[in-house]
């Protein structure tokens, strides 16, 4: 129980509730990021791995294990390989597919 602690202070509580109510933009933010030249390509690669740990059979805490933090951690790494993605993509890139996105989701 501990661990789970420790790892929502990491990853500051209000910001992480705040990237799971406004989730579907941020996958959507984070995809056209992905596909865009402008961004580097160290976060890019960060955002692989963190999908492929994910889907890994290998974990820093097995599932079977304990089930619930085993797979929030998963969820946790996740999160986090996007909000890196976000942050080290230059922010005129971020703020252009924001705008579009949000163009996008009014006019639905």
């Amino acid at each position: 129980m501990r661990g789970l602690f420790a790892l929502l202070r990491l990853i500051r509580i209000r910001g992480i509730f705040s990237i799971i109510t406004r989730l579907p933009q941020y996958l959507r933010l984070a995809w056209r990021l992905f596909w865009d030249a402008r961004v580097p390509l160290l976060p890019k690669v960060i955002a692989i791995l963190a999908v492929l740990y994910g889907l890994s059979p290998f974990d820093l805490i097995p599932e079977i294990l304990l089930p619930h933090l085993g797979f929030g951690e998963d969820i946790a790494i996740n999160i986090l390989a996007i909000r890196n993605l976000i942050a080290a993509s230059p922010p005129e890139v971020v703020r252009e597919h924001a705008r579009n996105i949000a163009e996008k989701t009014r006019s639905e």
